[in-house]
């Protein structure tokens, strides 16, 4: 209902309304622009005061601007004159200064590319190529300690280092390197100043050299020193104190002396220094371990001018040696005088000054003279040249030798009645006194009994005691005396000199059968009858057992050879010997110098080889020597070498050769042969080695290895089932062993064999030998199971008698025999008598070397009980002689044992 009112009231006055809107908007209009205004006027004053403020700013930021334009002036100011002093104190310091950066040089003053001698493109950016061959004061390399100094881990402790630098000319000079670290734009750096020290250090080491110069005096002091304050003080002690004292220096010195030491002073002993009396006092005491020692010690004081300080120095002198020498001067000269020796003192002109009795007494002469004049008075005073007859053509020469220190040995003579009596006499310098100086020592000794002894005991040296011949040393020493000669008179001129070599054939013969004084008395007249036929300048030696030499001067070649073949000759005339006769022959070797050798030993040993030729040719033989012989004596040391070694490392092997039964032609054994390999995996034939075997006494250990070898494979052999009926061959070597029989024993023992097993093959030579001791022998092997063989029967001169005296059970033929039993009549008759002989006496006969069915028929005809050889089956080494063992008993009775 109001509204409608209302409306109706505005709707009948509708200007009013219009006007009071107006109004109303005018009111509101006024009252925003009263607001305006005031925000307006508000506004312009803030404005103003804002323009006010801002002039005020800006009035003092130009107040700032010029302060601060003023401040930066004076700090760039400052900073060049800080950066000019910093210049003036980098480049003008005597001091090489560098910066450096991660251990690289980033800036370097002039003095620092001075010292070093480098240039500034060298030095920037790098490291010093100086500081790599720094070293120490022992030499050692301070490189390493230089990086670390001026590396990034840089201590502060031990910022400096005394190191010798070398530049690049190689000019070494002594520095002290020292480092700091500062900051420069946010960065460490290290500050590096090298100064050169080397004149404070050659003032260091010149005045170590005047302290050490000094010590060395005191220490070169022999006797002890030692400084010690007025209140007792050791101050100073050289080596010698220390060392007599055994104590250390560091330790005593400031030390306070005892009362009991060597150097402390008494009373009495300061009012003598003080008094200005200096004696030698003498004392004896006992010092540390050595017992009572005789000390002479002096003292004296000083005054110390700067300190003003008493001193007293103090030496020690162990004078025990000097009091013990002059004891011993007492008894020297109490043994000068009671020597049986004589003994004088010579001036240098030789004249006789001081002489003891003993030499007094050798100039006692008989006749008028010796009792007139006393000893002393003909010799005191006297040249020595008038006394003696001195051996020697200028004595004044002798003396000046003498006085030059060079001793000198001579003898004299002295007629004393009847005889002349021989002294030796010896001069020596006086080196005993200064006032000695220039003295000769004479000593004078009575050899006459001596040179009497000496001429009967060179006899015995030189000359053989049976013959009286000259012996072996006697020859040597003629020897060189002719070719000495022969070289200065012309060996080379065609004089010449051959030197013989003789050996006795059948000596042993001999003497092992009419006996030993019968064997010296045929060496007698051996000796005789060689001295008979040779010419009259030969000189003849015997060198002991049956081996003579001679040597003979101007023969050729043929006169020589006539003359040996006439030397043989007359050696075929038999010696009478107690009523027997004996018969012995001679090897002969020869070599001539100058053609051959001309050395004494070269001589002799070419003569020895040729002498062995000659043996080895036959009996009554004569050689010369020829070079190829030197040749075969080194081939045969070089195979003895060999074969020692082959013995040692077992390079020895056994082959096995068949032994057929000729009746039914099974293998009833075998025979062990040696055989050697050589590194070169040659085989060498066994006439070659054996026969040097038995010359150079290896024969004893090849027979004990082939036993051996044999009986380690018999044993196998009867393990496995195969009859073990070995032959082996035995040499004279061998027999002569009185423990031979003993030796096969214990080898049998360590390889489980059996000396039924075994047939002993020795060869007739070496049963005749020495019939007695062979027999022994074999009956010793027969006793303990072994069969035992004679081998090459037929080729010695073997008397049949014998047969029947020893136990062999068989006898084997020689294959020379076998060979030639075919075209020659007489071998066939030696081969049929030998099997008839061996039947005859109930021996089993082998014959060996078999090579064909001809040999092997007529063998087996004539009754042969055992063949070997070619024909049935080569040498074998032992698998292959068990392999052929068993395809030859194919068929056959088995050549078997039973277990």
């Amino acid at each position: 209902m109001q509204n409608d009112c209302g409306q109706t009231a505005t709707q009948s006055n509708p200007l009013h309304v219009y006007v009071a809107t107006l109004q109303s908007q005018l009111r509101d209009r006024n009252a925003e622009l009263a607001a305006l205004t005031k925000k307006s006027e508000a506004m312009s004053q803030a404005q103003a005061e804002a323009i006010v403020r801002s002039a005020e700013i800006i009035d003092e930021l130009e107040r700032t601007k010029q302060r601060l334009s003023e401040a930066r002036s004076a700090a760039e100011e400052a900073a060049r004159d800080t950066q000019r002093l910093a210049d003036t104190i980098f480049e003008k310091t005597h001091d090489g200064v560098m910066v450096f950066h991660k251990g690289i040089c980033i800036a370097s003053n002039d003095n620092a590319l001075t010292l070093l001698r480098s240039d500034r493109s060298k030095m920037i950016g790098e490291w010093p190529q100086a500081f790599d061959l720094a070293s120490f004061d022992d030499g050692s390399s301070a490189r390493e300690s230089l990086r670390q100094l001026i590396g990034d881990e840089f201590d502060e402790i031990g910022s400096s280092l005394e190191v010798c630098l070398s530049n690049q000319e190689r000019q070494i000079f002594w520095a002290e390197v020292s480092v700091s670290r500062f900051s420069m734009k946010d960065a460490d750096h290290l500050l590096v100043v090298v100064r050169d020290i080397t004149a404070r250090k050659q003032f260091e080491a010149e005045l170590k050299r005047h302290r050490d110069f000094l010590d060395n005096i005191i220490n070169a002091v022999p006797d002890q020193l030692a400084v010690t304050t007025t209140a007792q003080r050791l101050v100073v002690a050289n080596d010698a104190y220390c060392v007599a004292n055994k104590v250390e220096r560091g330790e005593i010195l400031g030390a306070e002396l005892s009362r009991d030491e060597l150097f402390s002073l008494t009373p009495e002993i300061e009012q003598q220094i003080n008094g200005g009396v200096c004696e030698s006092i003498e004392e004896t005491r006992p010092l540390h371990r050595d017992g009572k020692r005789t000390m002479s010690v002096m003292r004296s004081m000083f005054q110390d001018r700067y300190s003003g300080e008493n001193y007293v120095v103090a030496t020690a002198r162990d004078i025990t040696e000097d009091r013990a020498r002059e004891d011993r001067l007492r008894i020297l000269a109490s043994v000068f005088n009671s020597a049986s020796e004589g003994v004088a003192i010579l001036s240098s002109d030789g004249r006789v000054e001081e002489a003891n009795p003993a030499f007094l007494s050798m100039l006692m002469t008989e006749g008028p003279e010796a009792t007139s004049t006393r000893p002393e008075v003909a010799a005191i005073g006297k040249p020595l040249i008038s006394i003696l007859k001195i051996e020697t053509n200028d004595f004044d020469a002798v003396m000046r030798q003498v006085e030059n220190g060079k001793p000198w040995s001579g003898k004299g003579f002295l007629r004393q009645g009847d005889t002349n009596r021989s002294y030796w006499i010896s001069l020596s310098q006086s080196f005993e006194t200064h006032e000695c100086a220039g003295r000769v020592i004479l000593l004078v000794s009575d050899i006459t009994e001596l040179e009497y002894t000496q001429r009967k005991l060179r006899r015995q040296a030189m000359y053989d005691n049976l013959t009286g011949m000259p012996n072996r040393r006697y020859f040597r020493e003629r020897l060189q005396q002719l070719i000495d000669s022969g070289l200065d008179g012309g060996l080379d001129g065609g004089q010449h000199l051959a030197v013989c070599f003789i050996d006795l054939d059948d000596f042993k013969h001999v003497n092992d059968s009419a006996g030993h004084e019968a064997g010296d008395q045929l060496l007698q007249a051996v000796s005789a009858r060689i001295q008979q036929v040779t010419p009259e300048d030969a000189f003849v030696a015997r060198f002991g057992g049956d081996e003579f030499a001679m040597i003979l001067s101007g023969l050729d070649r043929d006169t020589l050879e006539g003359c040996l073949n006439r030397l043989i000759d007359c050696f075929q005339k038999p010696f009478e010997l107690n009523g027997t006769e004996a018969t012995v022959g001679l090897s002969i070797g020869a070599t001539r110098a100058p053609e051959d050798a001309q050395l004494v030993d070269a001589l002799m040993c070419n003569a020895d080889i040729a002498m062995y030729a000659a043996k080895l040719a036959g009996k009554n033989r004569i050689r010369f020597f020829e070079p190829k012989m030197q040749a075969e004596v080194d081939l045969r040391h070089h195979v003895q070498s060999k074969l020692r070694q082959a013995i040692a490392s077992g390079g020895l092997k056994l082959w096995y050769q068949p032994k057929v039964c000729a009746a039914s032609g099974n293998t009833v054994g075998c025979e062990a042969l040696v055989r050697w390999c050589s590194d070169e995996g040659q085989f060498i034939p066994p006439s070659e080695f054996i026969p040097i075997a038995e010359q150079t006494g290896l024969i004893n250990q090849l027979g004990n290895v082939v036993f051996q070898l044999a009986a380690q494979q018999a044993s196998r052999w009867h393990a496995e089932g195969i009859n073990p009926s070995i032959a082996v061959n035995v040499s004279a070597h061998q027999m002569r062993n009185p423990r031979f029989v003993e030796h096969l024993m214990l080898m049998l023992e360590q390889a489980g064999a059996k000396a039924e097993w075994f047939e002993l093959e020795i060869t007739e030579h070496a049963m005749m030998d020495d019939t007695e001791y062979a027999a022994s022998m074999i009956d010793k092997l027969s006793s303990v199971g072994f069969r035992v063989a004679i081998d090459d029967f037929g080729t010695g001169f073997s008397s049949l008698s014998y047969l029947k005296d020893f136990r062999i059970q068989t006898l084997k033929i020689d294959l020379s025999f076998v060979h030639d039993m075919i075209r020659s009549p007489q071998s066939n008759a030696v081969v049929r008598s030998i099997i008839s002989l061996g039947r005859g006496l109930g021996l089993t006969v082998v014959a060996e070397g078999v090579e064909t069915m001809e040999q092997a028929s007529l063998l087996s005809e004539a009754g042969c009980t055992l063949m070997q050889g070619y024909y049935f089956a080569k040498p074998m080494p032992p698998e292959e002689y068990a392999k052929w063992l068993r395809a030859t008993s194919s068929g056959k009775q088995m050549n078997t044992v039973t277990s």
